[in-house]
This record gives C-alpha cells, sequence and structure tokens, in this order.
C-alpha cells in the first residue's frame, strides 16, 4: 500500500500540536488536520496553566521537593483512588519534563504566578505569560519551523479501516492514507446532543455553555469518528463545571468574595472562594442542583467594584459580570431578586427563610470577629449582610469547563475497542479521552497537562509504529 504520511493527526490544538512534533522527531513525515480556520484549538483559547511538578519555575520559586509521586499520591487521592494507576503514573513521571519542553519551545512561566490550582497544599499551577496563546504560539511556531503539513478548514468525516487496521483518514472527500492516525480533536462542550448522553449531570436548561465557545469544532468528533471503529467510551458523567449567574456568556469561574451562597435549605454548604476545580461539583450536589448569592445593599455598593478576584491565575480574565451597572440591570430585568427583608426574600426564591435568618445571623457574627469560622473564606473584607434591601441571585455549575468522558487507552496511548483490545493504527490524546480525569479534576493546568504530555506520547508511539510497519511490508511514505 502506498502512504501519503507516516501519521496522520486528527485535530490541532495543544495534543495535536505535541503529537505533530514529536512524531516529527522521531523522523516520521505527519500531517496535521484540523477543522478549524486556524491551529490551537482550546488550548489557544484557555487560561494557559500548565500542571507539574519537580519544575525549575517550582525550584526558582522555592519549591524543591515536590516529586511525581507527591503528585501521583494527591490526584490518586482526590478521586479515592477511583482512576486509571497506569495513566496518573505516567502522568506524574513525565508532567515536569513536558513543562520544560514548553519553556524549550519558547513558553514563559513566571515564578511569580505559580500557584495553588488545586486543593492540594503545593503550587503546581504553572501559569503561561499571554494565557493558553503562550503555548499554543509556541507549539504553531515550532511546528512551522519543522515544516509541517497541516490542512485547515478540514473536518474529517471518516477514519478509514480495512483489512483490520486504520490506513488514513477521509476528509473534504478526499482520502489520506496513512499506517497510523492520533485523534486529539478535543472534547464535546458545543455538542448539546453528546452533552445530554455522556455528561447529564451538567446539563441545566437554557444555562449550559462552553468555555470554549468560540472554539467552533469542540463537537466530539473524534468520538464519533472512533465508535464507528467500534471504540469504547468511558468516563460517563464526568467532567469540570464552573458556577454562573446566566447573566450572560462570560466566563465567571469564580464567585465574588463579598456573597454567601446558600442552598435551598437556607444553609451555606461551601467557601464562597473554593477553587473552581471543587465549586461546580458542590453546587451540583445541591437541591435542584443550585443555589442562591445572597448580599445585601452595602455590599452591592462597596464591594462590588472590586474585580480583582476574577484573575488569581493571571489568565487576562477581565469582564466583570457581579459588578454595580449589572446587578442593578439585572434586577430591572427580574434576574436578581430583591426584598425588604431577609424572609421577604427567602420566600420569593422558594428557600428556607428561618434557616436562611440564622445562616446570615452566623455569619455576621463571624464578620464582626473578622473572619469566617464555618467555612473558613479569607475575603479581602468581610461585609456582613444587614442593610436591606436584600438580593439573592441565583447561580448553577452550568459552564462546560471540560468534557471528561471519551475514548479509553493504553499506557501506549493505542485507542481500546469495547473490548479492551488495541484498535491497530489508532491513537489519541487530550480532552478526547475518557479514561484520565475522573470524577474530579485534580486543579488547574491538568487539562492543559493531559493534552501535551499525552500528545507527546501518541506522537511518539505512532511515529515508530508506522516506521515499524513499513520496515515490515517494505511500503515507506
Amino acid at each position: 500500500m502506498d502512504w501519503d504520511y507516516d501519521v496522520i493527526i486528527v485535530g490541532g490544538g495543544g495534543a495535536g500540536l505535541a503529537a505533530a512534533l514529536m512524531a516529527h522527531k522521531e523522523g516520521a513525515r505527519c500531517m496535521i488536520v484540523e477543522a478549524d480556520g486556524r491551529l490551537g484549538g482550546a488550548t489557544a483559547q484557555s487560561g494557559g496553566v500548565f500542571y507539574a511538578c519537580g519544575t525549575s519555575v517550582q525550584r526558582a520559586a522555592g519549591i524543591m521537593d515536590d516529586t511525581p509521586d507527591d503528585l501521583y499520591d494527591y490526584l490518586m487521592t482526590l478521586n479515592q483512588w477511583q482512576l486509571r494507576p497506569d495513566l496518573i503514573r505516567y502522568y506524574a513521571d513525565h508532567c515536569g519534563a513536558a513543562l520544560e519542553w514548553l519553556i524549550e519551545l519558547g513558553s514563559e512561566f513566571p515564578k511569580e504566578w505559580l500557584v495553588k490550582s488545586g486543593v492540594d497544599t503545593v503550587a503546581r499551577g504553572h501559569s503561561s505569560q499571554g494565557a493558553g496563546s503562550g503555548i499554543a504560539d509556541a507549539l504553531i511556531n515550532a511546528a512551522g519551523a519543522k515544516g509541517i503539513d497541516t490542512a485547515l478548514g478540514s473536518r474529517v468525516e471518516e477514519i478509514l479501516f480495512e483489512d483490520g487496521r486504520v490506513v488514513g483518514i477521509r476528509a473534504a472527500g478526499a482520502e489520506l492514507r496513512a499506517p497510523t492516525v492520533v485523534i486529539t480533536s478535543g472534547g464535546f462542550g458545543n455538542n448539546p446532543e453528546m452533552l445530554r448522553r455522556l455528561y447529564p449531570s451538567a446539563c441545566h436548561e437554557g444555562w449550559t455553555w462552553a468555555v470554549h465557545k468560540d472554539v467552533p469544532y469542540v463537537l466530539g468528533d473524534g468520538i464519533t469518528l472512533a465508535e464507528k471503529l467500534g471504540a469504547g467510551v468511558v468516563g460517563h458523567d464526568t467532567g469540570l463545571v464552573l458556577p454562573t449567574s446566566g447573566f450572560s456568556k462570560s466566563l465567571e469561574a469564580f464567585l465574588p468574595p463579598w456573597i454567601i451562597a446558600v442552598n435551598k435549605e437556607g444553609r451555606r454548604f461551601m467557601s464562597e472562594l473554593s477553587p473552581y476545580s471543587v465549586c461546580g461539583y458542590l453546587l451540583n450536589a445541591q437541591t435542584e442542583r443550585k443555589a442562591w448569592a445572597i448580599f445585601d445593599e452595602q455590599a452591592l455598593v462597596e464591594a462590588s467594584t472590586n474585580t480583582k478576584y476574577l484573575d488569581p491565575y493571571n489568565a487576562g480574565i477581565s469582564i466583570p459580570t457581579w459588578e454595580e451597572p449589572t446587578l442593578r440591570a439585572q434586577v430591572a430585568a427580574g434576574r436578581v431578586k430583591v426584598a425588604d427583608s431577609l424572609a421577604a426574600l427567602a420566600d420569593q426564591v422558594g428557600i428556607d427563610g428561618a434557616a436562611l435568618a440564622q445562616t446570615v445571623a452566623r455569619y455576621n457574627a463571624d464578620c464582626d470577629a473578622g473572619g469566617d469560622f464555618q467555612f473558613f473564606k479569607k475575603a479581602p473584607a468581610y461585609f456582613p449582610i444587614r442593610r436591606g434591601p436584600f438580593y439573592a441571585v441565583e447561580i448553577r455549575a452550568a459552564i462546560i469547563g471540560l468534557t471528561a468522558a471519551g475514548l479509553d487507552i493504553d499506557r501506549q496511548a493505542r485507542v481500546l475497542d469495547a473490548h479492551q483490545q488495541p484498535i491497530p493504527g489508532l491513537y489519541a490524546a487530550g480532552e478526547v479521552l475518557g479514561c484520565f480525569h475522573g470524577a474530579r479534576y485534580g486543579g488547574g493546568g491538568l487539562s492543559i497537562g493531559n493534552a501535551v504530555v499525552f500528545g507527546r506520547l501518541a506522537g511518539t508511539e505512532a511515529a515508530r509504529a508506522a516506521l515499524a510497519e513499513q520496515v515490515e511490508t517494505g511500503v515507506a511514505a
């Protein structure tokens, strides 16, 4: 059989670019086929945080002893060991080297921007200069410098499968032949039907949207293409959801520090400054999967102008959604509920008024004492809820930050079928996977980390397999 390429990569985001660069390093001829009109994918539109241990950035910041064992133990414990130990072990052992590789390619991760991006005790969130584009541009430039072929605006219609193995793709009506194909097409946050099927707990009628709404082909194409070949889909109903007021389709991610969040029972259930890797799960665990942000007139006037909480990871998020003009407009629109008393407010929104009164009284006493001694929220300033009118904003975990259901792979990044057998010639990496994240997102930067670490693995393994196949058959690209 005549091959057009050794490796074809379906998807030109962080995982695909990493795969292409590693395949090229192995001596393989490869092509990236991207449905969008530009490279970068969701990585380019992200906050640009990379989750890693044992890095030069950590050492420069004075963190000298963060080891792969530590990272492995954290991720496994967070998910109560309901993760694939082999994949988590691989990630722990290779994430540091992957970050150093990005630095070599030109990405910058200032040590001052190193953050605790999960609920662990060590700063492992490496924030990129230039947010997601700081990572994506380095990969794109490197691929360009290597002369790696790309086909933009080409949505793959089919993965070709003949004589028991993958042999290429069909896109835009044309066939391209290769002994290996790597699927790196991302998640399915923009596909309502697939969300209902694979991530139903994230669906809130009239509320749900994906952070990558501006990346039009985050549609789950890779999952659909692989399913037609018998690929198994794992990780059902997992991913990351973020809190939102539903005011607009702008990234909120972090609740303001001057509210309290109460459930239908009138009780607080979390620190309002819980990391975004935690907050959505806590919200979805409440009755009717929603809660209410409660505050008073003083907080609205005095606190809502402080928007520093929006961008703790230096990602350039600067669109306020809880500032006074927006809230006043939403009062007029009826989305923000207002009443002269807490009891009337509770009646209006349908929560337990007696419990709300007790919750507010306890919170006010804590504020007077200079803290939050129930959930230990560390706010820049505490605002007791005393002076009417009083306000309530419904909040839900309805922003899709990540979809974590998808394809299954082995430790060589080979896609597995429904019987756990590798599909010959098919590899995958990045958000298209359903076997990595588990029920709880480990921390900011783990999604980009997954893309780059497993993209590098998939590209290397696919290239080696393709070249070995050609030596065996005597047919070269």
